[in-house]
């Protein structure tokens, strides 16, 4: 998604073995085989390496700014922008090139409107310590003359550092033929369906705030965005994909039921009046929010939305409390869920239920991924893990999250800090080497830091009505 060196040189490179083996192959096959099977493992050495590259601290800034470039486009912030562009600066479109003044205009009146740009990977060349260029290869989504196109792009951008940082030479758009795919992985759930891995949480904002990160995420590339009904954040969460004109089929949505919303019948129409709230014709993924009253009466409800097309997906939010209440989902559900979203992290990486998960297919979602407000920042204070982030160059947030990813689960990392939205979707640049994921996996004991117990939450949960 972001900050990812060029993912041509990997086919570079492919070409080049194949041109080897027709040049040099031998007349005996099986040795021809065998020297097939050596190169090809070379190759996936060297792809390896190179998708991983380390992004220089110089080459970030620049990357930084680039994406922050966009958003202020996004934004029409052509005052901000204004002072990014250097006076002599130029701009080259698909239709026709011009200087600062006019590009300026044109933002501001609204002429072409850059709504957001999809970004699927960067690389900074420096011609020298003062002049650096960032490629980036994009979907741009934009308004000309009121008429809304998509098309993918190669951009270059001429950046020359000033006495008060760097200024933009020139932007240049060239069309590309095809799309490149997204770097965004993807995690398969049930009947085929592909949920982006990654993905934005919502809890404790309102729905203004809700608006505001989750518009500011989507224009950064983000695709999977977490709420709830108990969240009260949905209208904000609607608005947001809404003003964003990202096509729906490319986002991933989740909600989740409250207890009070439980039951046959009553939870149809809480379902009804989520899709209102959302302002969507259908849901990708519904929980039940809580294992508590009638979540049995609601999954039938739940199962009758599925077939009439109003939700793809079924999972089961915080059913770790006991066996009881998973076994007994499990047994009584027709459509069975295919994701348990939980708390989990370095500190309780909760390992009986994710080897349960496991066993009937469930994928796993972890919230308070890096420990919460209640964590004191615990986590990214802990030597181990401030220690492999500084050997990385980056934060200890992103070293938390890419621990995630490489243990196959799903993470909905929250923030109203657009900065921090920023910061922590640049984790597919870098890997955790296995000795990073060893000391990360000796960091558990299963310490939670949500720790009220089922007769606490059943009972504060069942009393507590939600306003619409």
């Amino acid at each position: 998604m972001f900050s990812v060196k060029s993912e041509r040189i990997p086919v570079i490179i492919v070409k080049i073995v194949a041109g080897i083996l027709r040049t040099f192959a031998p007349s005996n096959i099986k040795t021809y085989n065998n020297m097939k099977k050596m190169m090809f493992f070379a190759v996936l050495v060297i792809v390896s390496m190179t998708a991983f590259a380390q992004v220089s601290k110089e080459e970030q800034e620049l990357i930084d700014l680039s994406n922050q470039k966009w958003v202020w486009m996004a934004e029409k912030n052509a005052d901000r922008l204004a002072e990014l562009f250097l006076d002599n600066a130029q701009f080259v479109h698909m239709g026709g090139g011009w200087g600062k003044q006019q590009e300026v205009d044109i933002i501001r009146g609204g002429m072409i409107w850059y709504k957001h740009a999809d970004i699927h990977s960067q690389e900074v060349k420096f011609t020298d310590k003062n002049v650096g260029t960032v490629y980036s290869n994009i979907h741009l989504t934009s308004e000309v003359g009121g008429h809304q196109v998509r098309f993918p792009f190669m951009v270059s951008e001429v950046y020359i550092r000033q006495p008060k940082g760097w200024g933009l030479l020139s932007l240049i758009f060239t069309k590309l033929a095809e799309p490149d795919p997204r770097f965004e992985p993807a995690l398969t759930l049930g009947e085929g369906l592909r949920m982006p891995q990654f993905g934005l949480g919502t809890y404790q904002m309102s729905n203004e705030q809700a608006k505001a990160s989750v518009l500011a995420a989507l224009r950064m590339g983000y695709r999977h965005i977490d709420t709830a009904h108990a969240y009260q954040d949905e209208r904000g969460v609607g608005e947001a994909v809404k003003e964003s004109g990202i096509p729906r089929q490319d986002l991933w949505i989740t909600s989740k039921l409250w207890p009070s919303e439980y039951g046959e019948g009553k939870t149809s129409e809480a379902i009804d009046k989520m899709l209102e709230r959302l302002q969507t014709d259908y849901i990708d993924l519904l929980y039940v929010h809580q294992p508590m009253g009638d979540f049995v009466g609601a999954w039938k409800d739940m199962e009758k939305a599925v077939r009439a097309g109003k939700v793809r997906a079924l999972g089961i939010s915080n059913f770790d409390a006991n066996d009881s209440v998973f076994n007994l989902i499990m047994e009584k559900a027709e459509i069975k869920p295919v994701v348990l979203q939980i708390e989990c992290h370095p500190y309780a990486q909760r390992l009986d239920i994710r080897k349960k998960a496991a066993e009937y297919g469930l994928q796993v979602e972890c919230w308070f991924p890096l420990g919460g407000a209640m964590s004191q920042g615990a986590l990214l204070k802990d030597p181990v893990i401030v220690k492999i982030a500084e050997r990385h160059h980056k934060s200890p947030a992103q070293v938390i999250l890419r621990w995630h990813l490489q243990e196959g689960l799903s993470v909905i990392p929250g923030s109203r800090n657009p900065q921090h939205i920023m910061e922590n979707a640049r984790i597919f640049d870098f890997a955790l080497s296995d000795a990073d994921m060893q000391a990360i996996r000796s960091l558990n004991k299963e310490q939670r830091f949500f720790n009220m117990d089922y007769k606490q939450a059943e009972q504060f949960m069942l009393n507590w009505k939600i306003d619409d």
